[in-house]
């Protein structure tokens, strides 16, 4: 959840050198180290060079698997696997062997506690063909239990079926996920996920991909949280390829433990921060929302080639062989409530708010909280005044909800948070304005992420960083594009990118309530309510804090190049599905371009279909 700490955003801080102190981070006291220390010391020698933590991630090549794991001393990076056998059960032995290589990683923590990062690459795999695999260090005889995989197939293999299903879910932490970890697992390996002897070939899921903030997080205790999360995940993630992108709660020393944890596609040349990658008809892009959030800390430079190469990326996708694009990242550009312009704002450029506007609001904690604003804007409002001081002029209220500046950031690239379109009048302009030489440069709304969806036509968007499940019509510039027939869970041939936020994954900053959790059209319960005209869906009750009543998770299913579906179950509802809605269209490709079919024109012929 957004700044549920204020001292993971300090990027500032982070980039200030890479010995800089970080001076938001939590100060520690005496006893959180004893206990880290007493932890760390009950690991035996032995089990220090067992492998922890062992996740796949799908490789540049087709034929390619990555497997990554830990270790707390220094160990060989061995795999020994092999082909299951006709049926999919697990060899007489593991026949083959691979090695990979081992990086040190030491934690910038209070004891710079010590792990060792192993990652190995499986190549030249038979497509679809299940393998069983152990990974650990030969020489010391310390193995990992057997896992097995399904290898990437091939396009006429998921065309012939089962068809591509990759589970979506955002921000879940150690705590609190016990239930969609559950049902995660039954998704995977079916109600018996300790049968090794799974002979169903046909795979139940075949990705699972996260869009930012795990463990809550992955640096706290010294790294202790994140290496029990990535264990418990282990169940999951080690049979799945597990592809992520950054959220904000992964941010805390230029997002090292993300960088060091993960490895995503060309991983060497990004930080895991934007990739990606063809599956089967899917091509899946992830991109880093915090680098336009915080511009003034990454800087103009890395914005500017993460945009470029989103531009290209796009654009070299071939429609017919791979029809689907699907993006996630982990802050929405859109969100369900909505707030008309004033005529000012509207006379000044078109803008939501100006930063004054938004820090210096009328409402102290308690007013807010009764007025529905958001636990994530009020927090970042504190920051912003103790920062800033008195340099700020007070300014009129301002109710904003659950679509703060942020989502502008995503949708427009840098907004502006001036009181003219042209910038001359910023109250605060570092994430808009950057010292260039001698001159001053605006860079407002300089990388309109949402144009190249738009352009390249992205046909779905997936996000986190708000704990609840909702989502869009096809969407584009805040206007809802209605395509040959639009209905409340069915897209016919869109004209823009239907965005979903998937962010129930479960943490224990979440408030569940008392009531049982509210489901339909945008439902509201407290001072928001006003829906946004392209909010078709969204879960849970609205406590004013942007917290769900539920943890949830997605399952998208591509069951033909001209059909997609998305169905949400909910994890504290004995897995019941909650939402079911589709993509239908007979074109791929740029929005603008596309042709059209007037096959199921009418609502008749739609209902008939149904």
């Amino acid at each position: 959840m957004a700044l549920t700490r204020l001292r993971r955003h300090s990027l500032r801080a982070r980039r200030a050198g890479k010995g800089a102190a970080c001076v938001m981070c939590r100060p520690f006291t005496s006893l959180s180290v004893l206990l880290t220390l007493a932890l760390a010391t009950t690991v035996s020698a032995g089990k220090s060079h067992d492998p922890k933590g062992v996740h796949l991630s799908y490789g540049s090549g087709e034929d390619e698997m990555v497997m990554t794991w830990t270790t707390r001393k220094d160990a060989g990076t061995d795999v020994r696997y092999g082909p299951g056998d006709a049926g999919g059960g697990a060899p007489a032995d593991l026949a083959f062997n691979a090695t990979g290589d081992v990086r040190k990683f030491v934690d910038y923590g209070e004891i710079s506690s010590v792990r060792y990062v192993h990652v190995a690459t499986l190549e030249s795999l038979a497509p679809g063909r299940r393998y069983w695999y152990q990974v650990g260090d030969a020489k010391l005889g310390r193995w990992s239990k057997i896992f097995w995989f399904n290898a990437r197939r091939t396009q006429e293999q998921y065309t012939e079926g089962p068809p591509l299903r990759i589970i979506a879910l955002c921000d879940i932490g150690l705590k609190g996920s016990d239930s969609v970890v559950e049902f995660l697992t039954k998704e995977i390996h079916g109600n018996d996920v300790d049968d090794e002897i799974n002979n169903d070939v046909n795979p139940r899921v075949d990705a699972l991909v996260q869009c930012g903030d795990f463990a809550y997080d992955l640096d706290d205790q010294n790294g202790l949280v994140g290496d029990k999360f990535m264990a418990k995940m282990e169940p999951i993630a080690a049979y799945v390829p597990w592809m992520t992108s950054a959220g904000n709660h992964e941010a805390s020393h230029n997002f090292t433990h993300y960088a060091e944890r993960f490895v995503m596609p060309d991983s060497h040349k990004t930080n895991n921060h934007y990739y990606s990658v063809d599956v089967g008809p899917v091509h899946l892009v992830a991109y880093n929302t915090e680098a336009l959030f915080w511009p003034g800390s990454f800087g103009v430079e890395y914005i500017q080639r993460m945009y470029d190469w989103m531009d290209a990326d796009l654009a070299s996708v071939d429609r017919v062989k791979t029809p689907w694009v699907i993006v996630h990242g982990h802050r929405p550009m859109y969100c369900p409530q909505y707030r008309e312009l004033t005529a000012d704002e509207a006379a000044s450029g078109g803008s939501r708010r100006t930063l004054g506007e938004y820090v210096s609001g009328g409402y102290d904690d308690e007013e807010e909280e009764e007025e529905g604003v958001s636990f994530m804007m009020r927090g970042f409002r504190k920051y912003l005044r103790g920062t800033l001081g008195g340099k700020l002029k007070k300014k009129k209220k301002w109710r904003g909800g659950m679509c703060p500046w942020e989502q502008e950031s995503s949708r427009k690239g840098i907004p502006s948070f001036c009181e003219a379109a042209d910038g001359t009048s910023c109250a605060f302009n570092e994430n808009a304005v950057f010292l260039e030489g001698a001159r001053k440069v605006n860079y407002a709304w300089k990388f309109p992420i949402e144009d190249l969806f738009q352009k390249h036509g992205v046909d779905l968007a997936f996000y986190g960083h708000e704990h609840e499940y909702w989502r869009s019509f096809p969407v584009y510039d805040e206007k809802v594009v209605n395509g040959t027939e639009i209905t409340l869970d069915r897209y016919f041939e869109p004209k823009g990118t239907v965005h979903v936020v998937t962010g129930a994954g479960g943490n224990a900053n979440m408030d569940l309530g008392d009531d049982p959790p509210s489901r339909g059209v945008c439902q509201r319960k407290g001072g928001l309510k006003d829906a946004s005209p392209w909010c078709a869906f969204q879960s849970g009750v609205d406590h004013g804090d942007s917290r769900s009543q539920e943890f949830a998770y997605g399952v998208v299913t591509f069951e033909s190049a001209s059909k997609m579906t998305w169905e949400h179950f909910s994890a504290l509802d004995d897995g019941k599905r909650i939402d079911t809605w589709s993509i239908e269209t007979s074109s791929h490709g740029p929005f603008d371009a596309r042709a059209y079919s007037d096959r199921l024109g009418s609502a008749d012929a739609i209902a008939t279909e149904r």
